[in-house]
């Protein structure tokens, strides 16, 4: 679905409300995508982080899964982030440092399938 902008002093259409519907409430088949980014200061080895990150959608339940990638931040003294909690809301990202470390950091983009 192509996005536009809605011309002020016009009037709103169906199409314009249909558009902002389809952001709001995914349909079955449709993807969300964005970006997310963990940084923290580790004591130890294995210790977790994590960060809580809220989708568009608003009333629809993904019924497929999270895809993480690391495009922006790879891995720096912690494992491959891991998402789950994956609600109508958002989802969590989190990861576990590998040593203790001053910063350790992931980030990159997210996709969710509905």
């Amino acid at each position: 679905m192509a996005l536009y902008q809605v011309q002020t002093g016009y009037y709103i259409n169906a199409s314009d409300i249909n558009q902002l519907v389809q952001i709001l409430q995914r349909p079955s088949g449709s993807q969300e995508t964005g970006k997310y980014f963990l940084t923290d200061h580790a004591t130890a080895s294995s210790q977790s982080f994590g960060a809580y990150v809220g989708s568009l959608s608003r009333g629809s339940t993904p019924g497929g899964s999270v895809a993480l990638d690391t495009a922006d931040q790879a891995p720096l003294s912690c494992a491959q982030p891991a998402a789950d909690y994956l609600s109508a809301s958002g989802f969590r990202v989190s990861s576990s440092s590998t040593s203790a470390a001053n910063t350790v950091a992931v980030g990159g983009n997210y996709t969710i399938n509905y």
